[in-house]
């Protein structure tokens, strides 16, 4: 399938003050990445793993520190023109985690989904706003052209924000978590929602989340990330069931299953390290129950039965 996204070498600093002391955070350490037509890869990975910190960077909220961003085959600049980042919000569109903070409370639907057609200029308004919200299965779209943000339940909520998301007929939607906020019995309807966006619109997705199950159920791929780095990455079903990388197995372990009648075999000791000094060699090492003395050397991906992995077992 053809590349709609690459990520070459991504890094991403911060400068961080504590006290009269200043630092740099290391959000990112050189990420590659590949999104391709009509795919959902999700990310997974603890908090302050710098998934979000990757999703910002290229949704163009925060600029990239180094590395390339190629888009369709072409590589964006570091910063864009307001000619280059209309075209590029045009294309690439984010949905964040938080449906309540993401929609302008003192604003009628209508205005909300209106107004990305007024900043890039496409026509016929009334019929493309009917169209998107049958699109996000809210029915009958008169009903909630009117409503407030606050007349609406969180379910409802973050399908106005996908319908606000694919009114430009966007390629690519960075989400952030969508339905984290979300009670467990509307999550499914969401993710449904994306794979059906995916279908209809040839839409590809980048996902970030924490939910293992729920990246098994909509993702062609998962990327796992560990201290700003991709430790594996591969097919989603075979990621799930059976985890090659230690830091993926631990995430599975973690993760609730009722089917599961052994305790966790894996003992999880420790913090994620400090992206302010990270280790040299693999960030894992410290928690990890199979580290050698070779994982505090720098560790590079390695590709096994089809997947990436950045370990020394393989």
């Amino acid at each position: 399938m053809p590349s709609v996204l690459r990520v070459t070498g991504l890094k991403k600093e911060f400068t961080v003050r504590r006290g009269f002391k200043v630092f740099t955070l290391k959000a990112l350490r050189g990420v590659d990445l590949e999104l391709n037509e009509k795919e959902i890869v999700s990310v997974v990975g603890e908090s302050g793993c710098g998934k979000t910190t990757l999703l910002r960077v290229l949704a163009r909220l925060y600029e990239p520190t180094a590395g390339k961003i190629e888009l369709f085959g072409k590589e964006l600049p570091r910063k864009l023109n307001r000619k280059e980042e209309l075209k590029f919000r045009k294309l690439v569109q984010m949905v964040f985690q938080d449906p309540f903070a993401s929609l302008n409370p003192t604003k009628k639907i209508s205005y909300i989904l209106e107004r990305p057609l007024k900043i890039h200029r496409i026509g016929n308004e009334e019929q493309i706003l009917k169209n998107v919200l049958e699109d996000v299965e809210l029915t009958p779209p008169e009903s909630f052209l009117e409503k407030f943000p606050h007349e609406l339940s969180g379910g409802q909520r973050q399908r106005v924000v996908f319908a606000r998301a694919i009114v430009t007929k966007p390629k690519i939607i960075l989400a952030d978590e969508p339905t984290s906020m979300l009670d467990v019995s509307i999550k499914s309807g969401v993710l449904n929602l994306m794979l059906k966006l995916k279908a209809e619109h040839d839409i590809s997705f980048l996902h970030v989340t924490h939910d293992l199950a729920a990246a098994k159920y909509i993702s062609d791929r998962i990327v796992v990330m560990y201290a700003g780095l991709i430790v594996e990455e591969g097919d989603a079903k075979q990621i799930v069931s059976k985890p090659l990388h230690p830091y993926t197995m631990l995430l599975r372990e973690a993760a609730p299953d009722p089917g599961r009648s052994s305790s966790a075999s894996l003992t999880d000791v420790g913090e994620p390290p400090s992206l302010v000094n990270p280790p040299r060699g693999c960030p894992f090492e410290p928690r990890c129950t199979y580290a050698q003395p070779r994982c505090k050397e720098p560790v590079e991906m390695r590709i096994v039965d089809g997947r990436k992995v950045r370990c020394v077992l393989y």
